[in-house]
């Protein structure tokens, strides 16, 4: 749920702060809202780019449905579909419309596949365990935990941050 979560933030910063310059940049997200809340946020974080990798099954859900247009869910716009079918990877920029029917959404259900979602770009994304985590654990943690520190802004609730060591393995049930 990284995608879903770091849209709604980026809309929560935008809102909050009364900001027209929070970027997004996500990575296999989910349907997470109609099309009345995809246009409520195209407007408020229009800094957005939802990439797509092949035939990743998450973009997918929940399922459009566009006989009931005003109640299915729908994506906000921009998307990159990256389709590398046949060693030809190509990247197209779709439509404002977050639903281009020539992108991602052109592909048959039965095609769809949990495999695309694990992979973006060349870098692996799944993690056997917490532990493992390249995106946590990478490069420079100490710089993590000062922007931790100092550059999140949350609100409502309280949020306890942990970083995984390499080898050892956290409960993030309390810590979300």
């Amino acid at each position: 749920m990284g995608g879903a979560m770091a849209a709604f933030c980026a809309l929560d910063l935008a809102i909050k702060l009364r900001s027209d310059n929070v970027q997004l940049m996500t990575f296999g997200q989910p349907r997470v809202g109609n099309a009345v809340f995809a246009s409520y946020f195209a407007k408020y974080v229009p800094n957005t780019i939802r990439l797509v990798h092949g035939h990743d099954i998450v973009p997918h859900l929940p399922p459009y449905f566009s006989f009931l247009s005003k109640l299915t869910y729908h994506h906000f716009p921009r998307e990159v579909w990256i389709d590398d079918s046949d060693d030809n990877t190509t990247e197209q920029i779709c439509d404002a419309s977050g639903e281009d029917p020539n992108c991602c959404r052109c592909l048959s259900i039965l095609s769809l596949s949990i495999q695309d979602h694990f992979t973006y770009l060349g870098v692996d994304m799944e993690s056997d365990d917490w532990s493992t985590c390249r995106i946590i654990t990478a490069q420079s943690v100490e710089r993590l935990r000062k922007d931790l520190a100092s550059n999140i802004i949350m609100t409502k609730h309280g949020v306890e941050v942990s970083i995984v060591e390499n080898s050892m393995q956290t409960d993030w049930s309390s810590s979300i």
